[in-house]
């Protein structure tokens, strides 16, 4: 899976990193806490990521972080978020 990058103190999101949070998310069930440990990020990452998916959808009726990954769910809103 390809990384964020590092910039600073902080390290970026990449698209395919996001694409699978939000599909850990709708598919696995998982909560922010078990995506966070998996991707070694705090548990606010989730669940910022979640929200900006669903913005996204509710802006432009699909996710462009998800649609540059060509994923089935850039258009599928989460329940929370």
């Amino acid at each position: 899976m390809n990384e964020g990058e590092y910039r600073g103190t902080f390290r970026t999101v990449s698209d395919k990193e996001h694409a699978e949070m939000i599909r850990l998310y709708i598919e696995e069930g998982l909560s922010y806490e078990k995506i966070a440990e998996q991707f070694n990020r705090s548990s606010r990452t989730p669940l910022l990521h979640l929200q900006k998916h669903n913005q996204a959808i509710l802006k432009s009726g699909f996710c462009p972080n998800y649609r540059r990954v060509k994923s089935n769910l850039e258009s599928v809103l989460t329940q929370k978020g």
